[in-house]
């Protein structure tokens, strides 16, 4: 006889969400049985980094189905899924094992379905034989388990975390050694007991009444928005804007490289910017493909925009920031930033006069 299927929450001590969660799979149970496992996200910084924004976070069978609440069709028809597998006839499992399977090699079984295991200290201790064969999912598999891949941040999260970067950066400029989340929060407007949250989910940090090691600080969050590896630029427009751009450290300081200025004005190509000689647009396409662009900033006058836009996509460029104040039609998988000191105005003034 199978065991029953297992539905896994991530919660939380004190959230009145994860209980509601919890009342609700008890109600589901009654129309098809399951086991309710809950894994608490503070006792694994992994967790806690993934989970804390979603949580209650339900889990069937390594694939998340749904946060915040319950989705009983979803949750339903995965558990359902979990016993059809399960409750295979043999004979039909042996019909799919293909040649060679007296060998060992197991049937295949859906991704979403194969058990995956959690840290070592995310759940219960269990003994693990490393040599012992793995059971075919199909036959009566271990209760299927949620993986923890790499954290993915929220979008609020990945945010702040480039604010405290961007502060850091600055910081350690200035010879700064240490910084309180205190200091943090003055600077970046986020609260302190949010900064502490945001950083605590990737280790321990800091030391109380001392702050925080700068140096150690801004290696650990760029490894942790993958800006540790290197970002290739390309600018296009070298006017007034784009000059002042190429001439600023803001990419510079965090690791990012203007590999180059274009341009379509000749009286501009081949002039020189910084280190670099202005080259004409006409060769985007392949200085896109020569330098591993990532992103693509435009700073030129907003009639050319649309048109530099469309290039950059044709390049294969899926980062754009946009300095030229128009609107861009993009394809869905291209990323637009458009950036303006009018919008970032309008959000300080609205504080100052509401």
């Amino acid at each position: 006889m199978s065991s029953a299927p297992e539905v896994v929450v991530f919660l939380r001590a004190g959230c009145h969400l994860c209980a509601d969660a919890l009342a609700d799979l008890e109600a589901l149970q009654a129309q098809e049985p399951f086991a309710v496992r809950t894994v608490d996200i503070e006792r694994d910084d992994r967790l806690h980094a993934r989970y804390l924004e979603r949580i209650p976070v339900i889990a069937v069978a390594g694939e998340e189905l749904c946060d915040f609440a319950v989705d009983a069709e979803r949750v339903l028809r995965a558990v359902r899924e979990v016993r059809q597998v399960r409750e295979r006839p043999t004979a039909a499992v042996a019909a799919r094992v293909p040649a060679g399977a007296a060998t060992g090699t197991l049937p295949s079984v859906p991704r979403h379905l194969k058990p995956a295991p959690l840290p070592e200290d995310a759940g219960e201790p269990r003994e693990r034989d490393d040599d012992a064969p793995a059971a075919p999912a199909d036959l009566d598999p271990a209760p299927a388990e949620p993986v923890v891949p790499e954290v993915r941040l929220g979008v609020g999260q990945a945010e702040r975390l480039s604010r405290y970067l961007q502060v850091l950066t600055q910081a350690r400029k200035m010879g700064r050694a240490t910084m309180s989340s205190q200091e943090l929060s003055a600077h970046t407007h986020v609260n302190s007991t949010q900064i502490r949250r945001d950083l605590s989910g990737f280790g321990r940090f800091g030391k109380r009444g001392v702050g925080y090691d700068v140096e150690e600080l801004v290696v650990r969050i760029r490894g942790i928005l993958h800006t540790n590896q290197h970002v290739g630029i390309v600018l296009l427009g070298a006017g007034h804007l784009g000059r002042a751009i190429a001439g600023s450290d803001a990419f510079a300081d965090h690791g990012f490289d203007i590999v180059a200025v274009l341009d379509n004005d000749p009286a501009k190509i081949g002039t020189p910017i910084g280190e670099l000689t202005i080259g004409d647009v006409r060769h985007l396409g392949e200085v896109v493909r020569e330098n591993d662009v990532v992103v693509g900033v435009i700073a030129s006058p907003a009639k050319a925009a649309q048109g530099l836009a469309d290039e950059l996509v044709e390049a294969g460029v899926q980062i754009i920031f946009n300095y030229s104040g128009t609107l861009l039609r993009t394809p869905p998988e291209v990323t637009v930033h458009t950036s303006s000191p009018a919008v970032d105005l309008l959000h300080a003034l609205y504080y100052y006069l509401a």
